[in-house]
């Protein structure tokens, strides 16, 4: 009985100790989900990406380029049974009344051009970029950052899809609303 009791007694007491873990919530993370597909917008810092970039051994000068931008890791998977057509020209990124400008594929190669970046640096980074147009099967996913220059307040990004074997489908569009950048933690 005696002994019953000591388990009992030390089970509550790792039970308060030591609490199941639950998976921890990032509420920068943003979720739209609907019939049509799953798109996820995940803003990551300064801080990540040159940990990312570094890891790959990317020469400094290039890595600190990273710093200025804002990175948002996408990710996209067609629920529908019919093609969903992505094309990031089709997407509006608003803040405040104005337009968010996307730095765009073109626009990185010419800033590794003049940082006089080596090509298979410029090839890793472009592979980590969200592709500029895709088709989306059924089921499929994709993925990939979408970069923008550093700004200090709130944006939406609405994406827009084209649909159907010709594109002539009815379209889907998602609004991710109070997107920011994301700031490196406190040193």
């Amino acid at each position: 009985m005696q002994r019953t009791t000591v388990h009992i007694t030390l089970l509550a007491i790792m039970l308060v100790a030591f609490p199941a873990r639950q998976p921890l919530a990032d509420p920068d993370r943003h979720i739209v989900e609907n019939s049509n597909l799953k798109m996820v917008v995940i803003p990551r810092s300064a801080e990540q990406m040159a940990a990312f970039y570094e890891g790959r051994e990317f020469p400094a000068r290039a890595i600190e380029a990273t710093r200025n931008a804002c990175f948002f890791t996408i990710s996209i998977r067609n629920k529908s049974p019919d093609i969903l057509w992505h094309d990031t020209a089709k997407w509006t990124l608003t803040s405040q009344d104005s337009q968010v400008k996307r730095i765009t594929r073109a626009q990185w190669r010419q800033s590794w051009r003049q940082l006089d970046v080596a090509q298979r640096f410029q090839s890793t980074f472009r592979w980590t970029l969200l592709p500029d147009t895709l088709d989306f099967q059924p089921g499929e996913r994709e993925g990939g950052n979408l970069t923008i220059s550093r700004i200090p307040h709130n944006f939406t990004l609405t994406a827009r899809f084209a649909t159907g074997e010709n594109q002539q489908g009815q379209p889907v569009s998602v609004k991710f609303s109070n997107l920011q950048c994301r700031e490196d933690p406190a040193t």
